[in-house]
C-alpha cells in the first residue's frame, strides 16, 4: 500500500514555508509521495484577489520537477468549480486504489474546518495538522477528534499575502520562495 499526503493551497504563489512543510512531512510520516494539489477556486476566497490559475499551477509543476517525492496534482482543475476539499478526495481514492491518503493542513483550516463542505467527510481521513503562529487551539475541538493529529512541524513566518505585497512593494522575495518559482515570476 502506497502511503500519499495531500498538501492542497492556491499556492499563490508556492512559497518556502509550503515546502519546508511538504518535506517535514514526507520524512516524519515515510511518505511514499507528497501531492500538491493545486485549488483554483478555493470557495473561501476572492476570486479577483487571486492570481491566474494556470500560472499557479504552472510554477507549482516547475518546482516540483526537481523534486522526488513532491509531486504536481492538477486533479482539481479537472472538477466543478468551486473546489471543495471533500469532493476532491472522493474523486481522488476512487481513482487511486491500495493507496492510504494523509490531509496535511495548517492549523488555522483546522479551525475553520466545521464550515467546510461535508467536513465530516473529511475527518474520516487522517489530518496531519501543522502548527501556525498566534493561533489559540485551546477553542477548537476538533483537535481532539481522533483523525486529527498535531504535529511539531516547522512554524514558518511567510505567507503568500505577505510575498504578493513585497512583490507589489517591489521589495525582494528570492529568499522566500523556491528558485524555480523566483525565475517564472521575474519573468512576469
Amino acid at each position: 500500500m502506497r502511503h500519499i499526503g495531500l498538501f492542497f493551497g492556491t499556492f499563490d504563489p508556492l512559497h518556502n514555508g509550503h515546502v519546508s512543510i511538504a518535506k517535514y512531512f514526507i520524512k516524519k510520516l515515510s511518505f511514499d509521495e507528497l501531492w500538491l494539489v493545486v485549488t483554483p477556486l478555493n470557495p473561501f476566497k476572492n476570486s479577483k484577489n487571486i492570481s491566474n490559475e494556470s500560472k499557479r499551477l504552472e510554477m507549482v509543476e516547475n518546482f516540483c520537477k526537481n523534486e522526488e517525492k513532491i509531486k504536481c496534482s492538477k486533479v482539481e482543475f479537472e472538477l466543478p468549480k468551486p473546489n471543495y476539499t471533500s469532493d476532491t478526495i472522493d474523486f481522488i481514492i476512487n481513482k487511486n486504489n491500495n493507496t492510504k491518503f494523509y490531509i496535511i493542513l495548517g492549523q488555522d483550516n483546522l479551525n475553520s474546518l466545521h464550515l467546510w463542505k461535508d467536513s465530516e467527510k473529511i475527518l474520516k481521513h487522517q489530518i496531519c495538522v501543522y502548527p501556525r503562529n498566534n493561533l489559540d487551539q485551546s477553542t477548537n475541538n476538533l483537535i481532539h477528534h481522533k483523525m486529527v493529529k498535531l504535529y511539531n512541524a516547522p512554524i514558518m513566518d511567510i505567507s503568500s499575502s505577505l510575498i504578493r505585497n513585497m512583490i507589489n512593494k517591489k521589495e525582494s522575495i528570492k529568499h522566500l520562495i523556491p528558485k524555480e518559482v523566483f525565475l517564472k515570476i521575474k519573468k512576469k
